[in-house]
């Protein structure tokens, strides 16, 4: 069995075509390597104890803010919602 590295179901991995991408010791460094962009994704409340919060740290090679509009699919549904006249939307509001 290959296992991940990682204590208290805090784990870590890296792909085998950029070794060092991860940082040592840290979660957020000043500079990422390989010019990879450290983006943190929160799992419980910000209330919530320091030894229940679950997050994710993720490195990117582009922010995740910088993707093209949402745009709506036209397609039948049997669900029906009618929680305002306009849809909400799922894009970045500026």
């Amino acid at each position: 069995f290959q296992y991940l590295t990682g204590f208290g179901n805090e784990f870590s991995s890296e792909d085998a075509r950029c070794p060092g991408a991860l940082p040592i010791h840290q979660n957020n460094p000043q500079k990422c390597p390989y010019g990879l962009y450290a983006e943190q994704l929160s799992g419980t409340s910000f209330t919530a104890p320091r030894s229940r919060n679950r997050r994710s740290w993720l490195y990117r090679i582009r922010p995740s803010v910088v993707h093209n509009p949402f745009v709506p699919i036209k397609r039948v549904s049997r669900l029906d919602y009618k929680w305002d006249a306009v849809a909400p939307t799922p894009n970045q509001v500026s």
